[in-house]
């Protein structure tokens, strides 16, 4: 019984950790998404810059 209790526990707070570790990536994609669309060639110099990448 308190097996029972117990496994049901882990899987609900295992599909909840699951289920934020999803909206965050979401989250962090839209915004990255929003940013390149309000200033493409700000971000693209951004993204060069923390790369390293010089052209």
């Amino acid at each position: 019984m308190i097996l029972n209790l117990v496994k049901s526990m882990v899987k609900k707070t295992y599909r909840g950790i699951l289920f934020l570790l999803f909206l965050s990536i979401m989250l962090i994609c839209t915004v990255l998404i929003i940013t390149f669309l309000a200033d493409p060639v700000g971000m693209y110099e951004y993204i060069k810059s923390v790369f390293g990448i010089s052209r």
